[in-house]
């Protein structure tokens, strides 16, 4: 995995674009996703609900975030340099140094603390060697990040065990994918799932649910805040889909994230009357080609419409059409499957 030290020009820019950060404060083991008010050149302001999160006493304490972005997952230092006294309160993060790192995901990763146990295979594919002590630092559907004491080669293969807070046990084969040594004697280890029986699929699957409940839940502090702080509900978002059945997993998004009024349309020749009546702040176009009828409805939007936001949502494959750099900016693209941290970083700000 490549680090590249970022500017504060580049950081600057991000931030512009971004809505949701996790942060981890100096007095606390665990990471928080958070929403952004206001970012600057070299600080950013946050909303902390104060009473489910434990500030540092110091103005002077120490905070990380970070935020996944464009393939990049991005780690910014920085300390508190403010906070209010409002509930909830708004925290300012002064940046001290800003690193990010190449990232290929496809799935939402969970910050967790699990413990776990591995246990080297030898070439014969058979584990001979005894269970080692590991702790799972974050966690999903492709596999996992842990730290442990243990010496392992990159591209070998182990066997894990995970130990749930609900007494359940999820065990796998695993290969290594990235080993980085983190002092003290310790090292950590990106992994990728492999061969795992339908049981243990079904335990993963289960556990990654609740983890997915608690993210949703910590969203709310944003949507409350938005909502007490101008008292107007007009929020409105369309999706049009050629068919209707094809935007379920948006409309999925879209109820986990909170919002309580959309509609789907799938004619697209109806679009002016509809979006001169009804007025949305975002246009959703969810399709899985782009033929002359979605490319005109998208250019017609933009050109009748220019002050509603359009976000196109297309499968991965036509990441490299030719089209798209003429259709659409990068920040109105996302392509599908969607990965839970752009989308809800893109959607929450018109909640």
């Amino acid at each position: 995995m490549s680090v590249i030290s970022v500017s504060k020009e580049e950081l600057f820019n991000v931030m512009q674009y971004t809505n949701l950060v996790r942060v981890r404060f100096e007095n606390d083991d665990v990471w928080t996703v958070l929403p952004i008010l206001y970012a600057g050149e070299d600080q950013v302001d946050i909303l902390v609900d104060a009473s489910k999160i434990t500030l540092p006493g110091d103005v002077c304490g120490k905070a990380v975030i970070k935020f996944q972005s464009k393939g990049y997952e991005y780690i910014i230092n920085g300390h508190i340099d403010n906070k209010s006294e409002d509930a909830p309160a708004t925290v300012t993060i002064k940046y001290i140094d800003a690193k990010k790192y190449y990232n290929l995901r496809k799935h939402i990763r969970f910050d967790v603390n699990i413990n776990s146990r591995i246990k080297e295979k030898d070439a014969g594919q058979k584990c001979e060697s005894s269970w080692k002590e590991a702790t799972v630092r974050n966690i999903s559907k492709g596999g996992a990040m842990f730290v442990s004491n243990v010496k392992l080669d990159f591209n070998s293969m182990i066997d894990m065990k995970l130990y749930f807070d609900s007494s359940k046990e999820f065990v796998t084969s695993a290969k290594i994918l990235r080993v980085s040594e983190l002092g003290n004697g310790e090292f950590g280890y990106g992994v990728q799932f492999a061969g795992m029986s339908k049981e243990n699929w079904d335990i993963l699957n289960t556990e990654l649910l609740k983890f997915e409940e608690k993210y949703f839940k910590s969203l709310s502090i944003f949507r409350e805040y938005k909502r007490t702080s101008d008292m107007r509900f007009d929020t409105k978002i369309v999706i049009f889909s050629s068919d209707i059945d094809e935007s379920y997993d948006i409309r999925e998004s879209l109820i986990k994230l909170g919002a309580e009024n959309f509609d789907v349309i799938n004619n697209f020749k109806f679009y002016f009357d509809y979006l001169t009546e009804e007025k949305p702040k975002l246009v959703i176009i969810d399709t899985n080609t782009l033929n002359d009828e979605v490319v005109d409805t998208v250019r017609n939007i933009k050109t009748d419409f220019p002050d509603m936001h359009v976000q196109i949502i297309l499968p991965i494959e036509l990441m490299e059409e030719d089209i798209l750099g003429t259709l659409a900016t990068e920040d109105e693209i996302l392509f599908k499957p969607l990965i839970y941290n752009e989308f809800e970083d893109r959607i929450i700000k018109y909640l």
